[in-house]
């Protein structure tokens, strides 16, 4: 396969389920009292008690949500709000082949700051490569070309914003490289 540049679109990224009256205990990984709708396994947790990329891994029919990574509390809170951040693809490398993540650009559309995470999925492992980043209104973040990421097959680039609907993303990519 010829190598090939592409560019990679994702328009108004941004999937936000809040929760207004959490519990969170000490240096746990429960959080309980969540609304449950329209939540899923995999959206990153935005609170000040869990420490960025902190991931739901199981969500039960009591309102208690399971996650990744202990909370960093050293008392047990109430009454907390939480933001759960769904991903939005951006790009997901062809089966088979390997690609290079050149760079990229996420504008802010809304008239609000925003704060952006983008991560890289291989398989059931991922690492985030910009974590809560700000993005002002009437500007835009860029990962830079200096530092290329390579992407093995069915690995997925995913932003998610704090902000619903508020970024669009372009990602340039150099597709099937040797």
């Amino acid at each position: 396969m010829a190598e090939s540049f592409v560019n990679a679109l994702a328009k108004a990224a941004g999937i936000v389920t809040t929760s207004t009256n959490c519990s969170v205990g000490a240096n746990a990984t429960v959080i309980s009292g969540v609304s449950t709708v329209n939540l899923g396994v995999g959206y990153l947790v935005n609170n000040q008690h869990f420490g960025g990329g902190t991931k739901v891994v199981s969500i039960d029919s009591t309102s208690q949500v399971t996650v990744d990574r202990a909370s960093t509390n050293t008392v047990d809170v109430n009454q907390q709000p939480v933001k759960f951040m769904g991903p939005t693809a951006a790009y997901t490398s062809p089966s088979l082949t390997k690609s290079i993540l050149i760079g990229g650009t996420f504008s802010n559309l809304t008239n609000n700051n925003v704060n952006i995470t983008v991560e890289i999925v291989t398989g059931v492992t991922s690492t985030t490569i910009a974590n809560d980043i700000p993005v002002p209104t009437g500007s835009s973040f860029v990962i830079s070309d200096a530092g290329k990421t390579v992407l093995s097959g069915g690995d997925v680039v995913n932003i998610y914003c704090d902000t619903e609907n508020a970024i669009d993303g372009t990602l340039g990519v150099l597709q099937g490289v040797n």
